[in-house]
């Protein structure tokens, strides 16, 4: 009986991830970019004075973005520690899913690390975003409140 060599052994399992892996990988590359363009968007508009915040709403985002930002990293902990050789036996085709395992969850391009990592990227930028609309918004009302103080110097601002 001779060993089939674990190139070979492995093709049909390769085959048939290969297709679904490829799909689902450019799905997530196509929705991580979205995702970073809107983020984009939402920073040009904070920049160009479009968009100020309201700091009360402002608040129950950065909870939100803060909350899923920590389910990230709670994530990438738990990727980096499958992130290593798996003991699945001493035959051709333990070793190539071993070698398979790594490679889909280190830090390598299209991994799951990577996408993660990106993710984090994302939320950082949105959640930076939206605290300087907040900012903005303060310094809005902060120089409406000033121009009012001018013209009625004798009301009371404020609480």
């Amino acid at each position: 009986m001779s060993e089939i060599p674990a190139e070979q052994a492995t093709a049909p399992t390769r085959r048939l991830v290969a297709a679904p892996m490829a799909s689902q990988a450019t799905t997530t590359r196509a929705a991580l970019a979205r995702s970073a363009e809107e983020v984009g968007t939402l920073r040009q508009n904070v920049e160009s004075g479009k968009l100020k915040l309201d700091p009360a709403a402002g608040e129950a985002i950065l909870a939100m973005l803060t909350e899923q930002r920590d389910q990230v990293d709670a994530w990438l902990a738990r990727a980096n520690n499958l992130a290593r050789r798996a003991p699945l036996g001493q035959n051709p085709v333990a070793d190539a899913m071993a070698v398979k395992f790594v490679s889909r969850t280190a830090n390598q391009d299209g991994s799951f690390s990577d996408v993660l990592t990106r993710y984090r990227q994302i939320l950082e930028e949105a959640h930076d975003a939206i605290g300087d609309a907040m900012r903005r918004y303060r310094e809005l009302d902060e120089q409406a409140a000033d121009s009012f103080r001018k013209v009625a110097p004798d009301l009371p601002l404020g609480p």
